[in-house]
């Protein structure tokens, strides 16, 4: 495993983040030998959400944090959360237009969060989704109020775009506060122009080179492309699934991701992992194996070095 640092924790994180969006009650059990896996490996990081699974993956995290006795060994591990997020509701419905990325939505969530996985604070707290119609300046005063308290450790944002990004940084700064520590949009090596749900953004290149010598720690999801590259649905593709990955370029780079693969003896997801990895932006990814094996294969691309000339084919040729 390698490790990173992120500004104003004093844990190093793995840079493979364990993510825990289909953890749920009925996969209890071996998702209990997944962490088990996970943390024997090296990784030290557990990424969720208040609203992963209807609520059920930090209920099955917690149950697995003090069936190893770990629940108040927090030197071991990292926590990152999130507030803002769209309401879900027990059966895992979303209801996208019931925006919540309020300053009291972060309090609300972060409350309950810590009460429903028996926590005293989060290591790293991310406002989930963005609303370009709700001022910065209130949910950063909320944030940095709550870091203050003890509640979070660092604080950032997910599928924010940069401008919006900047605007919080620049508030944060003025008013003294820790600011916008860490970002985390989606990027892999497939192309999206289409979210796979609402309100996600998903970076390009140019994106992702804006953090260059920013202060910013940068970690993503859907690193793997949420399994396009391992072919997990064949040519039967659900169909919000197929009009976010299942484009003409997208196919032409899954073959090319193939080919290389074959050529380096390794597998399609782990080379795609790898590309992430290798894009010239130090970063951390969320990856969300179900299987030993599939964890096993996110290790590996840790380790894969690709070449300019590899990491161009990949991509244009």
């Amino acid at each position: 495993m390698k490790y990173l640092e992120i500004p104003g924790l004093t844990k190093k994180v793995s840079q493979l983040f364990l993510g825990t969006g289909w953890f749920n009650t009925p996969a209890r059990d071996g998702i209990f030998t997944l962490l088990d896996a996970y943390f024997a490996a090296g990784g030290n990081v557990i990424d969720t959400g208040r609203f992963y699974a209807g609520g059920d993956a930090e209920r099955v995290i917690a149950d697995w944090l003090e069936a190893r006795g770990m629940a108040k060994q927090r030197g071991e591990f990292v926590i990152v959360n999130k507030a803002c997020h769209h309401f879900v509701d027990e059966n895992n419905k979303h209801y996208a237009e019931q925006k919540r990325v309020k300053p009291e939505f972060i309090t609300e969530d972060l409350e309950y969060s810590l009460d429903h996985m028996k926590q005293k604070y989060f290591d790293v707290y991310l406002l989930h989704r963005d609303d370009p119609d709700e001022p910065v300046e209130g949910l950063m005063d909320r944030l940095e109020k709550h870091r203050k308290e003890g509640k979070i450790k660092v604080y950032g944002v997910s599928n924010w775009p940069i401008k919006r990004i900047e605007e919080a940084a620049a508030y944060a700064k003025k008013a003294g506060y820790q600011g916008v520590t860490v970002n985390n949009p989606s990027y892999s090596l497939a192309s999206v122009k289409t979210p796979r749900w609402a309100g996600c953004l998903y970076a390009d290149e140019e994106y992702i080179s804006w953090h260059k010598g920013k202060n910013i720690f940068l970690f993503v999801w859907a690193p793997q492309a949420s399994g396009f590259f391992a072919e997990i649905y064949g040519d039967n593709p659900p169909e919000d699934y197929r009009k976010t990955y299942h484009t003409p370029e997208n196919l032409r780079r899954r073959e090319r991701c193939k080919a290389l693969a074959k050529e380096r003896g390794v597998s399609p997801t782990a080379l795609a992992l790898a590309y992430v990895f290798n894009g010239g932006v130090p970063m951390a990814a969320t990856t969300g194996p179900r299987q030993i094996h599939e964890l096993g294969e996110a290790i590996s691309a840790l380790e894969i070095k690709l070449s300019g000339d590899e990491i161009s084919r990949l991509v244009h040729k």
